[in-house]
């Protein structure tokens, strides 16, 4: 019997967990009443003679990547919001003295964004219609503006030299 009633309570314990996965795994996106895009990115400068891997007002290697998954969420009355988990490393060649090296992570907020036209450094300037996400208000002020982020779903990549690529891919899920 004390058997019997171990394996029940494991199997009822099993079930909650279950459960509790089940309902966080379904917390992003929301449902089907807006529209969602969910954008994963990945970008990693590590040639200190390419100009994207230099300090534009030093000349100075930065190197290293950052990478992450960013989500915007339109609402049926127009606003957009959003947030991001982004990480990043830093490496130094030849010594770059404190605080030139190292790892960190941020939680971003996005309260306001909105669509608007490619520009230049954008994935898809030059494409008619093309649009990315202007982003106007986060708990992070660094990250608002022109993200880059296309609106369009599909895979952005560029590979310019050796040691430098960056990798964006979008994806939609329209509301029903």
């Amino acid at each position: 019997m004390r058997r019997s009633f171990l394996l029940l309570a494991a199997l009822g314990a099993a079930a909650v967990l279950v459960a509790g996965f089940a309902s966080s795994a379904g917390a992003y996106g929301g449902g089907a009443s807006h529209d969602t895009w969910q954008i994963g990115l990945s970008f990693n400068c590590n040639n200190p003679s390419y100009f994207m891997c230099q300090d534009p007002e030093t000349g100075q290697p930065q190197l290293g990547g950052f990478w992450g998954w960013v989500e915007f969420d339109r609402f049926a009355d127009g606003t957009i919001t959003g947030d991001a988990q982004v990480a990043g490393c830093g490496h130094t060649t030849g010594g770059g003295g404190p605080g030139s090296a190292g790892a960190g992570h941020e939680d971003v907020d996005i309260t306001s964004a909105r669509l608007g036209p490619a520009q230049p450094g954008d994935p898809t300037f030059g494409i008619p219609g093309a649009q990315v996400f202007y982003i106007d208000s986060a708990s992070d002020p660094s990250f608002v503006g022109d993200s880059g982020f296309p609106a369009d779903p599909g895979h952005y990549s560029l590979h310019a030299v050796p040691g430098f690529s960056a990798n964006i891919q979008v994806a939609f899920r329209p509301a029903t």
